[in-house]
């Protein structure tokens, strides 16, 4: 009967030893995905910032390199509200390849934004008119009192009316760092981007 028992005793704890294993290795998978795509997007809802990056609101696709998705994510959202948009200490960010580092850890993931900004990105004229209340400028171009038609290349409309209202409130009417105005064509082009946005005056 002893004998048996012991038997059965080490089989029973190579049992849980198999199964801790298991356990061990499919933990250890979830979290080391090497250039993964995570399923589904992070959605933003309003433009913001990390360290010297622009991160315009709506929806971003996370690739992640030995780290979770649900980790990547966390870190993103903990990048975005972080006090003065500065990443905390142990990361970095390669701005042109829209990276988050962490050589310590041995991590890092990638973000990329799909579509436009909160409504979806689409292109082409805005419903509506936005008005300059009096004449004003940006960069070296006039902007005279009035309503202005928007039209929009891969952003969402109520981005490109908050970035206009952003661009006339500029200090010294300067575009912020990231952006080039096209004069000629009254377009606001994003540098390393692929979405902007262009105003006509009307009546």
């Amino acid at each position: 009967m002893d004998g048996s028992m012991t038997r059965y005793g080490a089989r029973l704890a190579a049992a849980f030893a198999a199964v801790a294993l298991l356990a061990a290795l499919s933990a250890g998978s979830a979290s080391a995905g090497v250039g993964q795509k995570c399923p589904g997007t992070f959605r933003v809802l309003h433009n913001d910032k990390i360290d010297n990056l622009s991160v315009p609101a709506g929806r971003y696709k996370v690739t992640v390199k030995r780290m979770s998705c649900q980790s990547a994510s966390d870190y993103f959202k903990q990048f975005l509200a972080a006090d003065q948009n500065k990443l905390p200490k142990g990361w970095r960010l390669i701005k042109a390849k829209q990276k988050f580092k962490n050589k310590k850890q041995n991590i890092a993931f990638r973000i990329k934004r799909v579509g436009g900004g909160g409504g979806g990105g689409s292109t082409g004229n805005c419903p509506g008119t936005f008005q300059v209340l009096h004449n004003d400028k940006i960069n070296n171009l006039s902007i005279p009192a009035g309503k202005y038609r928007i039209r929009v290349k891969r952003m969402a409309c109520q981005s490109a009316s908050n970035y206009f209202k952003q661009f006339l409130g500029a200090p010294g009417n300067k575009l912020p760092k990231g952006w080039k105005l096209i004069k000629a064509k009254q377009k606001f082009q994003r540098k390393n981007a692929d979405y902007s946005f262009r105003i006509s005056k009307v009546g």
